[in-house]
């Protein structure tokens, strides 16, 4: 059934499921209920872009460990830490190990469409921006528990006026 390595959304759309089962007319099993209810979220997906996204979110983690042992180790006198790999080192890398890949053309090109994907969210990905974004979701959360907290004394008001 299913294996056990699902993500977050996943055991939430499988716990959606579960409280739901499937009418005998329908008589879908579980893994293709989740399968239409993945490709409704989040659109059609291929084999082939799952492996890039874990590879491009595998060099992502490695970049940002790199940078920060870097920068760990300019704290040191004595320090023998490698500086942070390159992009085009990780994605070759991501191209081997993640992706699989012996054929140095198909490296190649999995290290050309690696960097691209990388720079393009990296400019997504703006700490400034995010920071923004994070502080905006922060106050419309709070404007929400103040606009929460007045209704509910609003409401409180009027069943102690009705008693």
């Amino acid at each position: 059934m299913i294996a056990g390595t699902e993500t977050v959304l996943e055991r939430v759309l499988l716990a959606i499921i579960a409280a739901h089962p499937a009418s005998a007319e329908s008589d879908q099993c579980v893994e293709r209920r989740l399968g239409l209810a993945m490709k409704a979220l989040l659109g059609p997906s291929t084999t082939r872009n799952g492996a890039i996204d874990k590879a491009l979110a595998n060099m992502i983690r490695e970049r940002r460990r790199d940078i920060c042992n870097a920068e760990m180790s300019a704290f040191l006198p004595v320090s023998n830490n490698a500086p942070a790999r390159s992009v085009a080192s990780l994605a070759e890398s991501a191209a081997h190990e993640i992706l699989g890949l012996d054929c140095p053309l198909e490296v190649r090109e999995a290290k050309d469409l690696l960097c691209r994907e990388y720079k393009r969210q990296a400019v997504e990905s703006d700490p400034a921006i995010e920071a923004l974004r994070d502080e905006a979701v922060s106050r419309i959360l709070c404007e929400l528990a103040e606009w929460d907290a007045q209704c509910f004394s609003m409401k409180q008001s009027r069943l102690r006026s009705n008693h």
